[in-house]
Protein backbone atom coordinates (compact mmCIF):
# COMPACT_ATOMS: atom_id res chain seq x y z
CA UNK A 1 0.00 0.00 0.00
CA UNK A 2 2.78 2.41 0.85
CA UNK A 3 5.14 1.75 -2.57
CA UNK A 4 1.10 2.34 -4.52
CA UNK A 5 0.76 6.00 -2.67
CA UNK A 6 4.68 6.87 -3.50
CA UNK A 7 3.93 5.95 -6.91
CA UNK A 8 0.72 8.23 -6.94
CA UNK A 9 2.35 10.86 -5.20
CA UNK A 10 5.24 10.59 -8.21
CA UNK A 11 2.38 10.62 -10.96
CA UNK A 12 0.64 14.09 -9.66
CA UNK A 13 3.81 16.24 -9.07
CA UNK A 14 4.85 14.68 -12.93
CA UNK A 15 1.86 16.02 -14.11
CA UNK A 16 1.87 19.16 -12.25
CA UNK A 17 5.17 20.23 -13.91
CA UNK A 18 3.94 18.72 -17.23
CA UNK A 19 1.50 21.69 -16.94
CA UNK A 20 3.57 23.98 -15.72
CA UNK A 21 6.47 23.80 -18.15
CA UNK A 22 5.24 24.66 -21.02
CA UNK A 23 6.92 22.89 -24.18
CA UNK A 24 10.27 23.97 -25.70
CA UNK A 25 8.44 25.79 -28.91
CA UNK A 26 6.57 27.64 -26.50
CA UNK A 27 9.49 28.97 -24.70
CA UNK A 28 10.88 30.14 -28.29
CA UNK A 29 7.98 31.99 -29.13
CA UNK A 30 7.74 33.68 -25.73
CA UNK A 31 11.37 34.75 -25.92
CA UNK A 32 10.96 35.61 -29.61
CA UNK A 33 11.04 39.45 -28.64
CA UNK A 34 14.97 39.06 -28.11
CA UNK A 35 15.48 39.13 -31.59
CA UNK A 36 16.33 42.98 -32.76
CA UNK A 37 14.61 42.14 -36.12
CA UNK A 38 10.88 41.40 -35.01
CA UNK A 39 9.20 44.34 -33.38
CA UNK A 40 5.50 45.56 -33.18
CA UNK A 41 6.76 49.65 -33.01
CA UNK A 42 9.22 49.30 -36.70
CA UNK A 43 10.54 53.46 -35.30
CA UNK A 44 11.83 51.72 -32.00
CA UNK A 45 15.74 51.68 -31.91
CA UNK A 46 16.49 49.08 -29.39
CA UNK A 47 20.14 50.12 -28.81
CA UNK A 48 19.32 54.05 -28.46
CA UNK A 49 15.97 53.48 -26.79
CA UNK A 50 14.64 56.30 -29.34
CA UNK A 51 11.09 55.74 -30.35
CA UNK A 52 9.40 56.19 -33.24
CA UNK A 53 10.01 60.52 -34.29
CA UNK A 54 6.58 59.96 -36.68
CA UNK A 55 8.54 61.05 -39.75
CA UNK A 56 11.81 59.70 -41.87
CA UNK A 57 14.49 62.31 -41.60
CA UNK A 58 15.87 64.51 -44.41
CA UNK A 59 19.41 63.82 -45.24
CA UNK A 60 21.10 67.07 -45.98
CA UNK A 61 22.41 67.72 -49.49
CA UNK A 62 25.20 69.54 -50.76
CA UNK A 63 22.45 72.12 -52.47
CA UNK A 64 21.11 73.00 -48.71
CA UNK A 65 21.88 76.90 -49.16
CA UNK A 66 24.25 78.46 -46.53
CA UNK A 67 23.75 81.31 -44.04
CA UNK A 68 25.38 84.39 -45.57
CA UNK A 69 27.16 86.57 -42.36
CA UNK A 70 26.99 90.20 -43.39
CA UNK A 71 30.37 92.24 -43.55
CA UNK A 72 31.59 94.81 -40.94
CA UNK A 73 29.99 97.79 -42.99
CA UNK A 74 26.75 96.10 -43.62
CA UNK A 75 26.34 95.34 -40.04
CA UNK A 76 27.57 99.16 -39.02
CA UNK A 77 24.83 100.16 -41.00
CA UNK A 78 21.85 97.77 -39.87
CA UNK A 79 22.63 98.97 -36.54
CA UNK A 80 22.50 102.73 -37.41
CA UNK A 81 18.98 102.18 -39.16
CA UNK A 82 15.86 103.83 -37.69
CA UNK A 83 14.69 101.32 -35.07
CA UNK A 84 11.02 102.40 -34.10
CA UNK A 85 9.23 101.27 -30.54
CA UNK A 86 5.99 102.20 -31.91
CA UNK A 87 3.82 99.32 -31.94
CA UNK A 88 2.56 98.33 -35.36
CA UNK A 89 -0.86 98.29 -37.05
CA UNK A 90 -0.58 95.39 -39.65
CA UNK A 91 0.83 95.31 -42.57
CA UNK A 92 -1.34 98.48 -44.27
CA UNK A 93 0.22 101.11 -45.15
CA UNK A 94 3.06 102.88 -42.85
CA UNK A 95 1.35 105.09 -40.14
CA UNK A 96 3.61 108.35 -39.06
CA UNK A 97 4.57 109.31 -35.14
CA UNK A 98 4.61 112.84 -35.03
CA UNK A 99 7.91 113.74 -35.39
CA UNK A 100 10.78 114.62 -32.93
CA UNK A 101 13.88 116.22 -32.45
CA UNK A 102 16.77 114.64 -30.47
CA UNK A 103 15.86 116.36 -27.64
CA UNK A 104 12.04 116.10 -27.93
CA UNK A 105 9.89 116.47 -24.90
CA UNK A 106 7.50 114.28 -24.00
CA UNK A 107 3.95 114.48 -22.56
CA UNK A 108 5.20 113.87 -19.15
CA UNK A 109 7.27 116.83 -19.59
CA UNK A 110 10.76 114.63 -19.57
CA UNK A 111 13.50 115.31 -21.83
CA UNK A 112 14.68 112.17 -24.35
CA UNK A 113 17.59 111.95 -26.46
CA UNK A 114 20.31 109.82 -28.35
CA UNK A 115 18.44 106.71 -29.82
CA UNK A 116 15.53 106.81 -27.31
CA UNK A 117 13.89 109.89 -29.25
CA UNK A 118 15.40 108.12 -32.32
CA UNK A 119 13.28 105.37 -31.85
CA UNK A 120 10.21 107.07 -30.80
CA UNK A 121 10.57 109.57 -34.03
CA UNK A 122 10.85 107.03 -36.14
CA UNK A 123 7.41 105.70 -38.03
CA UNK A 124 5.41 102.76 -36.72
CA UNK A 125 6.64 99.84 -38.60
CA UNK A 126 4.82 97.49 -41.41
CA UNK A 127 4.08 93.95 -39.85
CA UNK A 128 2.11 91.78 -37.68
CA UNK A 129 -0.23 93.98 -35.06
CA UNK A 130 1.76 94.93 -32.68
CA UNK A 131 5.82 94.00 -33.33
CA UNK A 132 8.27 96.93 -32.85
CA UNK A 133 11.28 97.65 -34.58
CA UNK A 134 13.13 95.20 -32.12
CA UNK A 135 10.81 92.28 -32.54
CA UNK A 136 9.43 92.48 -36.01
CA UNK A 137 10.18 89.09 -37.70
CA UNK A 138 13.37 89.26 -40.50
CA UNK A 139 11.27 89.01 -43.46
CA UNK A 140 9.36 92.62 -42.78
CA UNK A 141 12.88 93.94 -41.40
CA UNK A 142 15.81 94.63 -43.20
CA UNK A 143 17.56 95.59 -40.15
CA UNK A 144 16.75 92.58 -38.29
CA UNK A 145 17.28 90.36 -41.20
CA UNK A 146 21.14 91.71 -41.39
CA UNK A 147 21.33 91.39 -37.56
CA UNK A 148 19.75 87.81 -37.03
CA UNK A 149 22.54 86.82 -39.10
CA UNK A 150 25.41 88.09 -37.07
CA UNK A 151 26.96 86.01 -34.49
CA UNK A 152 25.84 88.00 -31.21
CA UNK A 153 28.96 88.49 -29.53
CA UNK A 154 30.29 90.05 -32.55
CA UNK A 155 27.79 92.83 -33.12
CA UNK A 156 29.51 96.08 -33.24
CA UNK A 157 29.31 98.77 -30.50
CA UNK A 158 26.55 101.64 -31.93
CA UNK A 159 29.27 103.91 -32.84
CA UNK A 160 29.03 106.07 -35.92
CA UNK A 161 31.25 106.61 -38.45
CA UNK A 162 32.84 109.89 -36.86
CA UNK A 163 33.30 108.59 -33.43
CA UNK A 164 34.89 105.66 -34.72
CA UNK A 165 37.53 107.58 -36.52
CA UNK A 166 37.80 110.04 -33.42
CA UNK A 167 38.80 107.08 -31.60
CA UNK A 168 41.30 105.51 -33.84
CA UNK A 169 42.95 109.06 -34.70
CA UNK A 170 42.85 109.30 -30.27
CA UNK A 171 44.42 106.15 -30.20
CA UNK A 172 47.11 105.84 -32.67
CA UNK A 173 48.07 109.29 -31.52
CA UNK A 174 48.82 107.76 -27.90
CA UNK A 175 52.26 106.85 -26.98
CA UNK A 176 51.39 103.78 -25.75
CA UNK A 177 53.01 100.91 -28.19
CA UNK A 178 51.25 98.35 -30.52
CA UNK A 179 50.92 94.92 -29.31
CA UNK A 180 53.37 92.47 -30.93
CA UNK A 181 51.04 89.09 -30.59
CA UNK A 182 47.41 91.11 -31.06
CA UNK A 183 47.61 90.48 -35.18
CA UNK A 184 44.85 87.45 -35.08
CA UNK A 185 42.93 88.99 -32.59
CA UNK A 186 39.29 89.69 -33.75
CA UNK A 187 35.24 90.33 -31.99
CA UNK A 188 35.06 87.65 -29.15
CA UNK A 189 38.58 87.04 -28.76
CA UNK A 190 39.71 86.67 -25.53
CA UNK A 191 43.54 88.15 -24.67
CA UNK A 192 45.94 86.36 -23.15
CA UNK A 193 47.32 86.83 -19.70
CA UNK A 194 49.90 89.01 -21.23
CA UNK A 195 47.87 90.90 -23.50
CA UNK A 196 45.52 91.56 -20.46
CA UNK A 197 48.02 92.63 -18.11
CA UNK A 198 50.74 94.60 -20.35
CA UNK A 199 49.08 95.36 -23.72
CA UNK A 200 45.45 96.71 -22.70
CA UNK A 201 45.85 100.67 -22.23
CA UNK A 202 42.94 103.22 -20.77
CA UNK A 203 41.23 105.15 -24.05
CA UNK A 204 42.30 108.94 -24.33
CA UNK A 205 40.26 111.12 -22.03
CA UNK A 206 39.12 112.93 -25.30
CA UNK A 207 36.97 110.03 -26.51
CA UNK A 208 36.14 108.42 -23.16
CA UNK A 209 32.80 110.46 -23.15
CA UNK A 210 31.53 108.44 -25.81
CA UNK A 211 28.87 106.31 -24.30
CA UNK A 212 29.51 102.82 -26.27
CA UNK A 213 33.22 103.01 -25.05
CA UNK A 214 33.04 104.72 -21.44
CA UNK A 215 34.36 102.09 -20.11
CA UNK A 216 36.39 99.86 -22.52
CA UNK A 217 39.94 100.13 -22.87
CA UNK A 218 42.53 99.45 -25.58
CA UNK A 219 44.73 97.02 -27.89
CA UNK A 220 45.93 98.32 -30.70
CA UNK A 221 47.91 97.20 -33.31
CA UNK A 222 50.07 98.79 -36.45
CA UNK A 223 46.70 99.29 -38.52
CA UNK A 224 43.77 98.62 -36.01
CA UNK A 225 42.31 99.52 -32.69
CA UNK A 226 40.88 96.64 -30.65
CA UNK A 227 38.29 97.87 -27.77
CA UNK A 228 38.53 95.54 -24.72
CA UNK A 229 35.79 94.81 -22.16
CA UNK A 230 38.31 94.66 -19.07
CA UNK A 231 36.51 92.88 -16.64
CA UNK A 232 36.16 89.92 -19.12
CA UNK A 233 39.28 90.39 -21.32
CA UNK A 234 37.04 90.06 -24.53
CA UNK A 235 37.62 91.86 -27.82
CA UNK A 236 33.96 94.18 -28.33
CA UNK A 237 34.56 95.73 -31.48
CA UNK A 238 37.44 96.48 -33.75
CA UNK A 239 38.35 99.73 -35.54
CA UNK A 240 40.34 98.80 -39.07
CA UNK A 241 42.47 102.12 -40.09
Amino acid sequence: MRHNHHALLAAVLATGVALAVPPMGSVALAFDGNDTSVTTDPGFVPDTGQINLGFDKKVPTSTTESIKIPTPAEVRAAKLMPDSNQPALGQGPVELVPSATANATTSSGSSTTGSDSSAAAAPAPSGPIGATGQTMPSKFSQRNDILDRVPFMTLPLPLTDQERQSIYQAVMADKATSASDAVDLVPASELSTNQALYETHPLPTSVRDIGAVKFLQYVKTKDKVLLVEPATRTVVDQIPS
